[in-house]
């Protein structure tokens, strides 16, 4: 279901400027190397079969090898194959279990390519916040 937002709400909203250039993402060993250790490892493994745990263990030996590969996808413009893929399963969530209406779709995804998007999140993320692209309208929104 979704929410229906009052007309011209956002017509309100002042269009801003960023006062600086987005850089470049930069994929350091060290960020890699705590997106590692922080990696939640009872989480299944996606379809490339890398479960979070043995990631997370032979995280200082994967370091240099994901941040080569990370660097060379974001140049690119590629990813690798695997990281296009997903299993879906379906999840119980509540009632008859014998109804498909009672069950919802999860994707699991390859869990280096989760690594990388993290980053790439943070920095956008660290870039709208230096240069205040939120409304501050969302603030007082609910």
């Amino acid at each position: 279901m979704y929410t229906c937002e009052p007309v011209g709400d956002f017509n309100e909203l002042p269009f801003q400027y960023p006062t600086t250039a987005c850089n470049e993402v930069i994929f350091s060993d060290e960020i890699i190397l705590e997106k590692l250790h922080d990696i939640k490892i009872n989480k299944s493994a996606g379809p490339d079969m890398l479960h979070p745990r043995i990631l997370h263990e032979v995280r200082h030996q994967l370091v240099t090898p994901l941040r080569l590969l990370f660097e060379t996808s974001y140049k690119t413009g590629t990813i690798p194959q695997d990281w296009k893929n997903a299993h879906t399963v379906p999840i119980y969530k509540k009632g008859s279990k014998a109804e498909i209406k009672n069950y919802r779709p999860v994707s699991l995804t390859s869990v280096v390519c989760k690594v990388m998007e993290s980053i790439i999140r943070d920095h956008v993320m660290a870039y709208f916040i230096e240069n205040e692209l939120f409304s501050s309208r969302l603030n007082n929104m609910g």
